[in-house]
Parts: structure tokens; sequence; C-alpha cells
């Protein structure tokens, strides 16, 4: 709204210093806005209405007629494109969203051809205007095919269990750097501050899932916070009040003993702030947006798990019992919940870290504060133990368990089992990430086949490795 204020203000009382733009060009700059808002049947009539205003006939008779027929099939493109239904795998489905942008492409070459053969009478937008916006779509166009063939990918990977999210980011940075310098043109910033957003928030977000899995706490946390403070930036749906209140949140949140906490309660709020049922009529987000946001709200849950005895420290017990229970995913509840009905002994994590260099213990550390390396059984600690501290009569156990049958562990979707006769202790394992085993350990006899502890291991890991997340990207939206 307040862009679409400002650009009023420059149709009808420009600066001395800046020349006042005309209304094809500011109807040029409003399509695009629209667009970055998600408004893709606002963007769409706009150019209808243009069409209408100017009597111009289907058939491209100059360059700002062919412009407008252009415009609107790039905005049913892009409505397309942010429904992801590529992603869905159909017999004699037609791949609708690449020949969009294929025929795009050409018809926008066609275009800029157009202005250097056609004569000015007709067309009100300066020649050499619209032949340098053509060339810039066109980077645009080829961008997205770009980010099509990353979905793909992405969605392909989610078929197996443990989804690489290295291989993911190294692919989303590529993308970025190859086209961080394409499609500049001022009347395009809109545009490309839109696509600026969602790599940079899928960056931070594999990022967030990368350094997770090596446990490192503050650059998972930053990721994090990144991701978050982008996803409520690009959401234009947001009324003032709401938006404002975003504002204040990030505005209000300072480093302090507390901010780890507050940081994660403004990314559990996130989506219910942006989506929650209200009254008034707006925009609904399109799918790949709610998606980010279900990916974002997924990490975080893990977040607060894996770092779980740190962001206990700086809160109360029941601030963040109360901020565990408002996550995506309440791993602690689920964990307090099995072991009520299970009567399990414990549930621990184990990391193993070995060859992750540096290994510091729980929480962040200045780089100057160096710890000798951890061996032995102090190689494989406990970063997740409930209740209370890790069970340490079992410990060489299960750090027995984890190196002897680590071939085993390996496999996807394994639940390794162990009975010790002399502790009359039965042990639960199965892998999470490459460095983190999930254990549940039972203070008598459990059969191997108990249906009730495997469920939970098998739901809690693939939980943990976001497979199902990564696996909604298929299911596409409504287009």
């Amino acid at each position: 709204m307040l862009i679409e204020m400002e650009k009023g203000s420059r149709c009808s009382s420009p600066s001395p210093s800046q020349p006042p733009i005309s209304r094809e060009q500011a109807l040029l700059e409003s399509f695009f806005h629209a667009l970055s808002q998600f408004a893709f049947d606002k963007a769409k009539d706009q150019v209808e209405k243009e069409k209408e205003a100017k009597r111009l006939s289907l058939v491209s008779s100059t360059p700002w007629s062919s412009m407008m027929v252009a415009l609107h099939h790039m905005a049913m493109a892009e409505k397309t494109y942010f429904s992801l239904p590529f992603l869905a795998k159909k017999f004699f489905r037609k791949d609708s969203v690449r020949d969009s942008f294929k025929a795009l492409i050409a018809e926008l070459k066609r275009i800029e051809g157009a202005v250097y053969t056609t004569t000015a009478i007709g067309s009100p937008v300066e020649g050499s205007l619209m032949a340098e916006l053509c060339r810039h779509l066109c980077q645009f166009v080829l961008a997205r095919q770009d980010l099509i063939e990353f979905y793909e990918a992405m969605a392909t990977m989610s078929s197996s269990s443990n989804v690489n999210c290295l291989d993911l980011s190294n692919m989303i940075d590529e993308i970025c750097q190859k086209h961080s310098r394409g499609f500049h043109h001022p009347i395009l910033d809109s545009l490309k501050s839109s696509f600026s957003y969602e790599v940079d928030i899928l960056s931070n977000l594999l990022k967030a899932q990368c350094d997770m899995a090596e446990w490192k706490f503050l650059p998972s946390l930053l990721h994090l916070h990144e991701s978050h403070v982008k996803l409520s930036s690009w959401c234009y749906v947001l009324s003032p009040g709401e938006m404002m209140a975003v504002i204040e949140l990030n505005l209000n949140t300072r480093f302090n003993k507390r901010s780890f906490v507050f940081q994660l309660g403004a990314s559990l709020t996130l989506k219910k702030s942006l989506f929650g049922s209200t009254p008034r009529k707006r925009l609904e987000a399109p799918f790949l947006y709610q998606w980010l946001g279900k990916l974002q709200d997924a990490l975080v849950s893990k977040f607060t798990l894996y770092f779980y005895q740190i962001l206990s420290r700086q809160t109360t017990p029941a601030d963040m019992k109360s901020l565990t229970s408002r996550a995506g995913v309440d791993y602690v509840g689920r964990i307090a919940a099995f072991i009520r009905r299970s009567e399990a002994f414990n549930v621990c994590m184990v990391l193993d870290t070995r060859e992750l260099d540096p290994y510091q213990g729980h929480g962040y550390h200045l780089p100057l504060d160096i710890k000798e390396t951890p061996s032995g059984v102090g190689a494989f600690p406990a970063i997740f133990s409930f209740p209370g501290e890790r069970p340490g009569e079992h410990w060489p156990n299960i750090v027995s368990i984890v190196l002897d049958r680590a071939q085993e562990l390996s496999l996807p979707d394994k639940i390794v089992y162990f009975y010790d006769n002399k502790f009359q202790s039965t042990y639960f394992l199965t892998r999470v990430d490459p460095r983190t085993t999930l254990v549940v350990v039972f203070k008598s006899k459990r059969s191997e086949k108990d249906s009730y502890v495997t469920t939970f291991l098998n739901e809690t890991a693939t939980l943990l490795r976001n497979t199902k997340t990564f696996a909604m990207l298929k299911q596409g939206g409504k287009n």
C-alpha cells in the first residue's frame, strides 16, 4: 500500500529533480508489484483493463499490445509456479509450467525484435525501454526455470529416508550467485526482491538443517532467525496492524540472556499471525510460501529438542514448557507422553563427536575458548535426556551398541534392539542424523517387536529428518 501511494505521488506531483513517469510505466510498475505480493489475478486484471482501454486486439499489432499479452501469460505462469503443481507425479501430465515459461521467453524475444523493426506509432512506451525490459524479463524467466529444477530435485530427494540438505544448499547458493546481477531494471525492483526473499529463505533453512545435523548451536539459531525475518518481510498480505506487530517483535527482541527463547517464540507464532482465521477478506498466501513456513516451523521444533538443555537455562521451566508446546511438533511433550505410557526409563539422543571439529559442548562458546577434544565414552555425549540427566550407568552400554552396530544403524529406518542380561535392561536405537542416534532405555525385558516402541522411534526419527515436510512439495497447491 505504501509503495503504491509513493508511486501515485510520483505520477501526480513529480519533484523538480525527478521527471514524471508515464501512465504506461506506472502500469508496468504496478503490475510487477502485484506479482511480488502474490496478487496474480490483480496483475492479470490490470493488463486486461489496459487492453480494453486501448482497444487492443488479441493479435499483436504493436510492441505494447504484444507486451500486454506477454504480461498476461506471465501472471498466469507465476500463479501456477507458486502452487508447485509440476512436482505432482501424474500420468500423462503436461508440463505446463515449463512450457509456459519457455513460450514466454520466445514471446519476449519476439517483442524485443519487433521494437527495432516497428515504427513508434501506436507504441506509448519508448522502444529502448521496452527492449531493455524484455531482456531483463528473459533473465527472470531463466531464474524461474532453474528454481523449477531445484524444487524437482528436492522433491525427488524426499523419497529417501535422509534428504541431503548439503547438496540442496549448494544448489540454491549456485542459483543465487548465478542470478544475483540479473533482471535489475528499476521497474522490476519488487520482482527482484521477491526472488531474493525466496532463495534467501531456502538457503537459510537448508543451512539450518545442515548445521543442526552437525550440532552447531549459534549458526543454526542465526539461520533460523534470518529465515524468520525474511518470511515476515516477504509476505505483503499482512494487514498494517499485523505487519507492525511483527516489526515491533523484531525490534523489541535483543540478544540478552533470554533472547534465544524469544527468537524461537517469534518463529513459533509467525505462522498463526500470518494465516490465522480473520473476519477480514484477504489474499491467501500461495502454497510455496506456506510450505516454506511449515519447513521453518519444523526446523524450529527440531532446534528446541537438539538444544533443549541450553535453551532451558535461559528461562523458567514453565516458560520453556509453554514454548515447546507451541511448536509445530512438541518433541519434549511427545517423549514425556511416551515414557508415561510405555514405562520407559529414559529417552536420550547421542551425538558422535568424532571428527567434529571443534566440539565444545552445549551452547555458544567464544572462539578462543578451546577445549580438549573428548575421547572414549566422552566422545559420545548426550545432547538430550529425559527425564533428568543421562543414565550414567547405562552409558557405556549405549556407546558400545552405537559403535558395534554402526553398520545396521546406517541403514534407512533401521531400529537396533539389544537386551543386557547383566543389567536386565533393554535398549532400542535408531539413527536420526549422520551423527545423532535416538535411544530408548527400559529397566526390564521388552519384546524386540514392541509396536508402540518401534512406532514411536520411527515416527520421531521421520519428523526430525523432516522427510515428511519435504514430501509435502509433491502435493502441490490449488492453482
